[in-house]
């Protein structure tokens, strides 16, 4: 995990007071912090200074935080990590996460959760996904034998993306927040096995425009036999989605 004085976070909403609230947190707790009042003033600091997370409401005049957050992917799909602070619902979750998201709170907000997704977003996947829980039992599991990552995404069962993946479920779908252990093995290619546990951030409950049912699953902890692959695949794709639909 990085030192506090390392990271800088941009804080984004036309909401003064709110703003000033989470800019006055992060600095306590030691971090550099710069604000905005939209997302056109926001792009202007990313285009111009180094930042390393972006906390942004997602409706703003002059410039709303879906603008923000596609025009800094377009930028560098890995950085910065933006997560959308929001109290309408103008995307779903499977949007936001599958244009680039880490991670989406609703107001009002526990600022505790939101300190701790700061602070794991900032840490090196290795760090963040050899982390296993001390709970055994999970709530839904999933298991797979499929003939290859390229062709379990060709044939939409499976998709991979910067921090999760979307699993095509037949069956009755786990709720969001659910805790899932996974495991697929592939009987050739690389990577040979994705095997781990993680959280339901979405679900789509019924096929649509071609796309089959499922569920975006947050990584949490991938096995020692698989993290690595898994890493350096995310490294070579490049894709701006953090769990793709």
């Amino acid at each position: 995990m990085r030192n506090p004085k390392d990271v800088v976070i941009l804080v984004v909403d036309d909401e003064e007071g709110l703003r000033k609230a989470i800019v006055f947190d992060f600095k306590r707790k030691g971090y550099q912090v710069l604000e905005a009042g939209n997302g056109a003033e926001a792009f202007k600091i990313v285009q111009d200074t180094h930042v390393d997370v972006i906390l942004s409401d997602v409706r703003m005049p002059g410039g709303d935080g879906i603008e923000l957050l596609d025009k800094t992917k377009n930028l560098n799909p890995e950085l910065p990590i933006l997560m959308f602070i929001t109290g309408f619902a103008d995307l779903t979750l499977e949007e936001a996460y599958n244009k680039g998201a880490d991670a989406v709170f609703s107001k009002p907000f526990d600022r505790k959760e939101l300190l701790a997704a700061v602070m794991k977003a900032t840490s090196t996947k290795e760090e963040i996904w050899s982390r296993k829980t001390e709970r055994v039992d999970v709530d839904f599991k999933i298991e797979l034998k499929l003939p290859a990552l390229n062709i379990a995404i060709q044939g939409r069962v499976l998709n991979i993306g910067r921090g999760g993946i979307f699993v095509a479920i037949d069956d009755k779908l786990p709720v969001v927040g659910t805790e899932v252990a996974f495991k697929v093995d592939f009987n050739e290619g690389t990577p040979s096995k994705l095997e781990g546990s993680g959280i339901v951030r979405w679900i789509r409950p019924t096929s649509a425009e071609n796309k089959p049912k499922g569920i975006g699953i947050e990584f949490q902890y991938l096995s020692d036999s698989s993290r690595q692959g898994i890493i350096e695949l995310i490294q070579k794709l490049k894709t701006k989605a953090y769990i793709p639909s």
